[in-house]
């Protein structure tokens, strides 16, 4: 009876641990997931004057995994050329050209609650015509509750970047 007493607490520890493991795993692919899906999107509609939304819209229907309302932050954001930071900058503490979005409960969307970067000052040209393009990059930070309470609450932050996709010159693929 005094070893069942002394293990039972331990075995059950154990046993909630892996469980919130895995949720928290889950949490992490999913965010991983819906963060690529709006880079996507993002990337393949440069110059298109609602790309942040689009890829907000985008993030929000692959992130189903996950409330809405588990999204601290959402950005869209031009990034770096050499890394998937925000421009100018060398971590996500904030950024400079992008559009930042919160979660509105009552159109259950979505909505800017920035916007520093329109989509007409962006370079989507190939390198022959004046580029490199312009990379994009989408920014979430997630909140994953605690289920079981063996762990807190867990903060995911995640981010993607990709290259706009290239316009032909004659089109007006830059500025």
């Amino acid at each position: 009876m005094v070893e069942a007493a002394i293990v039972t607490p331990v075995v059950f520890a154990l046993l909630f641990g892996i469980m919130e493991l895995g949720m928290l795993f889950k949490d992490y692919l999913g965010t991983q997931a819906m963060i690529r899906a709006g880079v996507r999107i993002a990337s393949a509609t440069p110059r298109n004057v609602t790309f942040a939304q689009m890829a907000a819209d985008e993030v929000q229907r692959k992130g189903g995994v996950m409330s809405p309302t588990a999204i601290q932050e959402l950005w869209v954001y031009k990034a770096n050329a050499t890394n998937d930071f925000p421009s100018g900058r060398t971590d996500f503490g904030d950024c400079s050209v992008c559009v930042k979005f919160r979660w509105d409960s009552g159109t259950a969307k979505f909505v800017p609650l920035s916007d520093t970067w329109p989509a007409t000052s962006q370079n989507a040209c190939t390198l022959a015509a004046g580029g490199p393009p312009d990379r994009v990059g989408v920014y979430a930070k997630v909140t994953h509750p605690a289920l079981t309470g063996v762990m807190g609450t867990t903060t995911i932050a995640e981010a993607s970047a990709m290259n706009l996709e290239p316009f032909p010159a004659l089109s007006g693929c830059k500025p």
